[in-house]
């Protein structure tokens, strides 16, 4: 049985203030349809002097990328998917099914997403390298996305849509972060389908995920011993396909990884290092995606350690979750906390705060 996190009383809050900056992020697309909706990449303070974010900055990192993003829409539908089924607060299924609209704009007849739209109009940007239709990362979320939505809603269009998507990630994906969230989609449209197609993706994709270790480590990609956390899951996709399909070997390769990276993590780079939210919230799903999978409480205990980098655990000694205002902060850079607060920060945090 799972026990209880500890810590302190805003490991879990009891509202759900830390989405009110995603609240404020989201605006209406209006070529994607009616009550289509999508969240602002990145925010800013409108001055030194205010502390609000509330000044929307458009993506530039590879030149002009656009103003929204089906990567941070995709992560918004499972974070209020997974509000729904803990708080059935009727606002964040609407939240999940305005955002699913957006997604299913940025579709092609082909099952294709392309990622950015390059303004608030909704037009796409169908040529940048960030955005391109089927980029395996972008197309990793928004199946992980639509799987939670045919959960959710129990709609025939997200199935129909997760099945034409879900063969554009069947090749090679390198990056095995990304192959993590193809097997965390395919997971969830297994448990609302019980369909054997899912659970054999899930299950050769877990193959290659578990096959890539530098010593127990899980890497970030093949052959490449270098290992990021930002949006390290797979610790999280294997104890979950292991625990569900019966395969204590990937449960097992989960827990090793956790012992090896993400329990040092914890104790030695999150309280001194610089470090994001995405970082955080990986770490804090490892274990207890881990510790739901072998019952062992340090795992637990450890993800409620992990969390309380959000109220100060951390290199800047100040909580970079500002519960009155209800924001994320973009993360902690030696030493200082960005006072940025755009989509990623928020809805990361909230799946490591609230889910």
């Amino acid at each position: 049985m799972k026990r209880p996190l500890v810590g302190s009383r805003c490991d879990r809050p009891a509202t759900v203030a830390v989405i009110r900056q995603i609240r404020r992020l989201t605006r209406a697309v209006p070529l994607a349809g009616p009550g289509a909706e999508a969240i602002a990449v990145y925010a800013a303070p409108i001055s030194a002097e205010e502390s609000q974010p509330d000044h929307l900055q458009a993506a530039r990192e590879d030149g002009y990328e656009g103003v929204a993003c089906v990567d941070d829409a995709a992560r918004g539908v499972v974070l209020y998917c997974g509000l729904w089924r803990r708080r059935r607060d009727p606002s964040t299924r609407e939240a999940a099914r305005r955002l699913l609209r957006f997604l299913a704009y940025m579709q092609d007849e082909d099952g294709r997403f392309a990622n950015f739209i390059l303004d608030w109009s909704g037009q796409k940007n169908l040529t940048g390298r960030t955005s391109r239709p089927g980029g395996s990362q972008w197309q990793a979320r928004a199946l992980h996305a639509l799987a939670c939505g045919a959960t959710t809603f129990g709609d025939d269009e997200f199935e129909e849509r997760f099945q034409r998507g879900a063969r554009w990630v069947d090749d090679f994906i390198p990056y095995l972060d990304v192959r993590s969230v193809c097997v965390l989609a395919a997971m969830e449209h297994w448990r609302a389908t019980r369909s054997s197609s899912s659970a054999d993706r899930a299950l050769t994709w877990a193959e290659e995920i578990s096959g890539q270790t530098n010593g127990d480590r899980l890497l970030n990609a093949a052959g490449d011993e270098t290992i990021h956390l930002w949006g390290h899951l797979q610790e999280t996709a294997l104890a979950q396909t292991g625990l569900a399909l019966s395969r204590p070997d990937f449960v097992e390769s989960a827990r090793a990884s956790a012992v090896a990276l993400l329990l040092p993590a914890v104790k030695e780079r999150l309280p001194y290092g610089s470090a994001l939210p995405f970082d955080v919230s990986c770490i804090a799903s490892g274990l207890t995606a881990v510790a739901s999978a072998v019952g062992d409480g340090r795992f637990f205990d450890a993800a409620s350690e992990a969390r309380a980098w959000f109220l100060g655990r951390n290199a800047g000694g100040a909580p970079v979750y500002d519960e009155v205002r209800g924001l994320v902060y973009d993360g902690i850079d030696d030493g200082r906390i960005s006072r940025n607060s755009g989509a990623e920060a928020n809805i990361e945090g909230a799946l490591a705060l609230l889910v």
